[in-house]
């Protein structure tokens, strides 16, 4: 890895799940399961609007026993939709997600277009790299442990 800092093109997840505007709760939370993520981005004619989360789920629909299948994403999504560059550094993305008190960013193209999403966990991951996993603390928000692949939980 080079001195100088990683943008966030550099650590972003390219593969990034999209759910149509009009989608449901059920859909969306179907193909996150599927895909074993913890968001999905709400895009409506190839924009993105908004993102829905697992908490978002869980709140929105869950703790009120609603009927996933009738709540559209578009009712729950996160807005507005916090973005951050390709260019843009970790640290600045950091500062991002420190301020509005989240852990993902969808990244967003000098086109306008959907380039990725970078969370927190990637931001660990890099540092906890740098650091050779020798630091603890890194390492859990990385979700690293040498010798294995997944945790407990599957």
């Amino acid at each position: 890895m080079s001195s100088s800092e990683e943008t966030v093109k550099d650590i972003m997840e390219k593969r990034v799940l999209v759910v149509d505007f009009n989608s449901n709760a059920k859909e969306c939370a179907k193909a996150m399961s599927k895909r074993g993520v913890s968001s999905a981005v709400v895009v409506q004619g190839g924009t993105a609007l908004g993102i829905v989360t697992e908490r978002d789920l869980v709140s929105k629909v869950m703790s009120d026993a609603l009927d996933s299948s009738k709540v559209l994403v578009r009712d729950i999504m996160s807005t507005p939709l916090i973005t951050v560059s390709p260019e843009a550094t970790m640290t600045k993305a950091a500062e991002v997600m420190a301020q509005y008190r989240i852990r993902r960013l969808v990244v967003i193209g000098a086109t306008g277009g959907l380039s990725g999403i970078v969370t927190a966990g990637d931001i660990a991951r890099v540092i906890a790299e740098k650091h050779g996993y020798q630091e603890v603390t890194f390492n859990a928000i990385a979700r690293y442990k040498e010798g294995e692949e997944a945790g407990p939980y599957q």
